[in-house]
């Protein structure tokens, strides 16, 4: 019952039953109010002093007198009820049909039976310290009760009894705007103040509150509320953080020159401002060297996090006299991980090495289709053991957000433990290529990082959730990519299950529900083996003018032929168009002085690669979009390389892919070293992904 009392007590202390009814004016600084009942001043924060065997009792500082003394029976200190009721600002009456004596305030009521330990508060029995009676014709109530009840803090010193309450109104208050900025933003607030026993605000003042703040910097708010009583409450203040306004960015750049060679690289060096910082750059005409004759106008466009933009151009003067050719130049100076024009013809009049397979033991579970997800389903089911990697690429076709789990099950008798390898995520994404590429650099990130793996055990019976990262579900037209890798018991296979569920969904106990997605057909599903693949050539690749690695092709002649599965749901064997979720490993000898390309040959390509334990992609900021580009992966020194290439197929994107590998053209002009790096800002927008389409084949050429 104790407990239950100060439960009570909080709530009593929340909702203020501790003022007085109270009238007349007051201050800030020392507000006085007369006590209607006991016309006493005030002040919102009061203090009783009662003295032992005294009548005398002091009240906020003034004295007054009590018919009965503070008494004590048996352990339990008393006062006289109309006494401590009035003084509280309490009106005090007697209910003859409960034969209850009742103090009121508000639309609060307590009431007092003699002789009873039951003390009524609105409608709700207590249990008090000590049973009422009577003294010398007067009721008789518990101190320590009155205090609970009214959460008033009780303390005993000597033979003095002190209670201390507060009834002021509390003048709370919240800033509606987060974002402030100088000379831009209108504040305004929402005014949460209260009286606390429900006494009507009739009052307030403000300090430092203004409609617009016109300066940047750190300000004070402060609220204070008077009820009709005239208590003021203590004030409120709130602190604002004000911005400086956002100012528009200022584009400037410079070059090296004004007037080059046909073939000279030209030096761009972006000096643009902004108080903010600029989020992106946006270049037109900034080729890195010009092989026409004329004029030429460079333009620099940025975009600050405020949304504000600033343009400037520059004229660049190209004379007709040749410093490089288009071969010499792009192939000694375009920067790793950059890409550069090429005649779509140039691949095809390059010889084609032969190369040796080596495949590895994986098996890949390759789930691309359906792409368009169209509610929740179960996508995909097998039962695998060994090494396993998944990949899964899904777009959102629907307008409810879905999310994609994969659920491991062990059906087996004994507990079965599961290695997760690698896993790499990527999305939800605007852009199925941006997806794609990403989740494969990352995945690439993870091989070369070699951290160990993480062991799950699976119980009997027991289901777990493999794809539960926290990622946000996918909107409409979003898309996901995972590439993941487990091991699996040879002896104890698993069963997975890729599954579609709506946001928030229990995939475990959603899945008995689930029905068996169609299958589209336009995209690839299936399990396959032999999922990596070692490849070697017995040439030196270069050594003799240019040389040609075809990956990803199809036909009866092709090197690396696609790899045959069976589609686990339906039985029927199927191919591996593009050889998605193949890691492919080559260990090459090249020439001396040596430019190793990527030409993408069945469209559009934007990934990432393995170049001696060093992860480089095609591009940071773009793609590939076809046969008429290439990305630069690697240049050789002056001696002769032993290079290691190892690369996912980024989904989104299309095979085959030519590797070029390509002899460094001599600059017997040039006074301008090999080693040089960008000639242009990396972080330039020169193509934009929005001219990307959701695949919905694998091109094969």
């Amino acid at each position: 019952m104790r407990k239950f009392l100060k439960a009570m007590t909080t709530r009593l202390a929340l909702l203020g039953i501790i003022s007085l009814m109270l009238t007349g004016a007051t201050s800030w600084l020392n507000p006085q109010v007369v006590n209607a009942n006991s016309n006493f001043a005030v002040t919102g924060k009061d203090k009783i002093v009662f003295t032992m065997d005294s009548k005398v009792i002091t009240f906020n500082g003034t004295k007054t007198t009590t018919d009965v003394p503070i008494s004590v029976v048996k352990g339990v200190s008393y006062i006289q009820f109309k006494t401590i009721a009035k003084l509280y600002g309490f009106s005090v009456s007697y209910d003859s049909t409960t034969k209850s004596s009742v103090a009121s305030l508000k639309n609060n009521k307590i009431s007092f039976k003699q002789d009873s330990s039951i003390v009524n508060f609105n409608g709700k029995n207590i249990k008090a310290t000590g049973a009422t009676y009577t003294k010398s014709g007067n009721l008789m109530v518990p101190i320590r009760t009155w205090a609970d009840m009214t959460g008033s803090k009780i303390s005993v010193k000597g033979k003095q009894v002190t209670l201390d309450w507060s009834s002021a109104p509390l003048a709370t208050f919240v800033v509606n705007e987060k974002n402030i900025v100088a000379g831009q933003t209108t504040i305004t607030t929402t005014d949460r103040s209260s009286s606390q026993l429900g006494f009507a605000i009739v009052a307030e003042e403000w300090i430092g509150k203004q409609t617009i703040y016109n300066a940047a910097g750190q300000y004070n708010i402060t609220h204070k509320v008077k009820d009709e009583r005239g208590v003021w409450s203590a004030p409120y203040t709130v602190t604002i953080n004000v911005s400086k306004a956002n100012e528009a960015p200022i584009a400037a750049f410079t070059t090296d020159k004004d007037t080059y060679k046909l073939g000279e690289p030209v030096v761009y060096t972006n000096k643009s401002t902004d108080d903010t910082g600029i989020t992106r750059n946006t270049w037109t005409g900034n080729e890195p060297a010009f092989f026409t004759p004329g004029k030429y106008t460079v333009t620099l466009t940025v975009l600050d996090g405020g949304g504000l933009t600033s343009t400037t151009s520059k004229d660049i003067t190209v004379l007709d006299e040749v410093l490089y050719t288009k071969e010499q130049f792009y192939l000694n100076f375009t920067s790793i991980g950059n890409k550069f024009p090429i005649e779509s013809s140039l691949a095809l009049k390059i010889p084609t090495i032969p190369y040796t397979i080596a495949p590895e033991d994986i098996t890949i579970t390759r789930t691309n289709s359906p792409e368009l997800l169209l509610g929740p389903a179960i996508d995909y089911t097998d039962t695998l053991s060994g090494k396993v990697r998944f990949n899964v690429h899904k777009q959102n076709g629907v307008q409810q957000e879905l999310e994609l789990h994969l659920i491991v099950t062990n059906e087996n008798s004994e507990t079965a433990y599961i290695d997760i390898n690698n896993y790499a995520a990527a999305g939800p994404a605007t852009y199925v290529t941006t997806s794609g590429k990403t989740a494969v650099k990352r995945y690439l990130q993870q091989l070369l990082d070699n951290k160990p793996a993480e062991q799950i055990a699976l119980l009997p019976g027991q289901s777990y959730d493999l794809f539960d990262d926290g990622s946000s579900a996918m909107k409409l037209n979003q898309t996901r990519t995972i590439f993941a890798e487990y091991t699996v018991p040879e002896n104890l296979p698993l069963k997975f299950n890729l599954v579609v569920t709506e946001k928030d969904a229990d995939p475990i106990a959603a899945l008995p529900t689930l029905q068996q997605s169609a299958h589209d057909t336009k995209h690839v599903r299936g399990t396959f083996a032999h999922g990596n693949r070692m490849i070697t050539a017995d040439k030196v690749l270069g050594a003799n003018g240019a040389d040609k690695l075809i990956l990803g092709d199809k036909g009866d002649k092709a090197y690396d032929q696609l790899l045959q599965g069976i589609d686990a749901i339906t039985g029927e064997a199927v191919t591996n168009w593009g050889n998605g979720g193949v890691l492919y490993k080559l260990q090459l000898e090249v020439a001396p002085n040596t430019a190793i390309v990527l030409n993408p040959r069945g469209g559009h390509y934007g990934g990432s690669f393995i170049v001696n334990d060093k992860v480089v992609e095609l591009l940071s900021n773009s793609i590939i979009q076809g046969p008429t580009e290439a990305g630069f992966l690697h240049r050789t020194g002056k001696t002769q390389e032993s290079v290691t290439l190892m690369f996912l197929v980024s989904p989104g994107s299309n095979m085959p892919l030519n590797l070029l590998f390509l002899p460094l053209p001599s600059l017997t002009n040039s006074q301008v070293s090999t080693d040089t790096t960008n000639t242009t800002d990396t972080t330039d927008t020169t193509t934009s992904e929005t001219t990307e389409t959701t695949d919905t084949t694998e091109v094969i050429q």
